[in-house]
């Protein structure tokens, strides 16, 4: 669906990371995530992320995501 993609703008190391851009947006679709610009970007409630290459961004939305999943599983009813 290229409607649907973000805008890209991607060195060729990078390509390997598709993948794994399309399925975190497919799970989240709420994270808004640009590769426009110097480096790649990502909003997530309201807080930029940016990081060096979309590798690093993806890490660290994985790391932000993992760490919101287990703050919501230990609030929850146990």
């Amino acid at each position: 669906m290229p409607g649907n993609r973000p805008a890209m703008s991607l060195v060729l190391d990078e390509e390997d990371q598709m993948p794994r851009l399309e399925g975190n947006s497919a799970a989240h679709p709420e994270i808004v995530i640009l590769l426009l610009g110097a480096w790649p970007k990502a909003w997530v409630d309201g807080q930029k992320i940016e990081q060096p290459t979309l590798h690093g961004l993806l890490d660290k939305l994985e790391e932000i995501l993992s760490t919101d999943a287990q703050t919501h599983r230990a609030d929850g009813p146990q």
